[in-house]
């Protein structure tokens, strides 16, 4: 059995659960979030900053992103879109490695 065979259905089922479940985020904004593309400000920065230096965020950035107006709860499910985007991003590059090819880790190129 194939390793992506193996976790297919998990790797599925927190799909599900981050980008199509209903939450106070629009699907929309937690889709730009995982893919750090067209993320609507004051969350941009920190979207970025979760994608590319997670151990960097600080209350401070809380702090900010509250001052602008986003909720705590807003703000936990694009971190968490943010971080299971690059999560999945990185488990394609790995899936992609091992197979030798250019497809992701639900096979498409």
């Amino acid at each position: 059995m194939a390793a992506a065979d193996r976790h297919a259905v998990r790797v599925a089922g927190l799909r599900r659960a981050v980008f199509d479940s209903p939450g106070v985020s629009d699907l929309v904004e937690r889709a730009a979030a995982a893919s750090v593309e067209g993320v609507p400000p004051p969350l941009d920065a920190y979207v970025a900053k979760v994608d590319g230096a997670a151990y960097r965020i600080t209350d401070a950035d809380v702090a900010a992103l509250k001052a602008a107006g986003c909720s705590e709860e807003e703000i936990f499910e694009v971190t968490v879109a943010a971080a299971v985007g690059a999560a999945l991003r990185g488990l394609d590059a790995g899936m992609r490695a091992m197979r030798g090819g250019s497809e992701d880790a639900a096979g498409n190129p």
